[in-house]
């Protein structure tokens, strides 16, 4: 029996390439050759594929990891965010809350994608719920039945939130956890574009049994300069709109269950 490996597909192979190199920060071509069992003629051309999606910068003999340089568009304020896809936002706040059951746990991470959760919850007369938005915290003050747990830390002030220290949030198990994105792709997984933010959001998804993630369609093909978690790593996506059917399949084919949600008018 031979002990060669069989060659990965080439969304497999690629997805290794990015992940050794945010372990590494380089790759070598021949070592890639050698690992994956296939030509050096095909690494380079996944690298150069790579590098056109502007996830890496090709060296010679390899490639290292491409440096954020300011390009992706800047972090809007939590209130200028929030007017924006108004509608796909509150279909998707409207089936995310549907998971939602009395007695739960949950996480709300710091967009307004899980803002638009707050008045479908509201509907739940017993609920503990870990955030660290402030507006989201303060959203639930007149319900006695619905308990806010906040971490400590630094206010980031157009976000609204706390951040600096994950290992500030409350010791609890949560059953779900919602977390908006900047990005959504097969390369760059679930990404974002704040690495404090980032480092919150991975210390929520840590403490929680179901991570779901909840993006309109224009954070799909993104890639934002920090990855949250790599796409198998969720259990579902809750999206609404066109959304590009090819990598909307590659994460279904991961296990990933992705609800395309129809797009409704606010009824609250």
């Amino acid at each position: 029996m031979s002990n060669i490996p069989e060659p990965l597909f080439v969304a497999e192979r690629r997805r290794a390439i990015i992940d050794q190199l945010r372990q590494n920060g380089r790759v070598s071509v021949k070592e890639l050759s050698d690992s994956m069992n296939v030509s050096t003629v095909t690494i380079r051309h996944d690298l150069r594929a790579l590098e056109d999606d502007g996830l890496l910068e090709r060296t010679y003999g390899g490639a290292v990891r491409k440096q954020v340089d300011g390009n992706f568009p800047a972090e809007l304020s939590f209130d200028v965010r929030n007017t924006r896809n108004a509608d796909a936002k509150n279909a998707i706040g409207a089936a995310a809350a549907r998971l939602v059951r009395e007695g739960d746990s949950i996480a709300l991470d710091a967009s307004t994608t899980a803002y638009a959760l707050v008045p479908f919850l509201k509907s739940v007369t017993r609920l503990t719920i870990v955030t660290n938005n402030l507006i989201i915290a303060q959203s639930f003050l007149d319900h006695p039945g619905i308990e806010v747990l906040i971490p400590g830390g630094r206010l980031r002030k157009d976000s609204v939130s706390i951040v600096g220290h994950p290992d500030g949030l409350p010791d609890i198990n949560m059953n779900l956890g919602f977390f908006g994105a900047r990005g959504v792709s097969i390369l760059g997984g679930i990404s974002d574009i704040d690495p404090d933010e980032v480092a919150m959001k991975q210390a929520m998804i840590a403490r929680c049994v179901s991570t779901v993630i909840i993006v309109d369609s224009s954070k799909w093909g993104q890639v934002a300069p920090y990855t949250v978690i790599p796409g198998h790593h969720a259990n579902r996506i809750i999206t609404s709109g066109d959304v590009p059917l090819e990598l909307v399949e590659d994460y279904r084919q991961q296990g990933v269950q992705v609800d395309i949600v129809p797009l409704t008018n606010r009824t609250y």
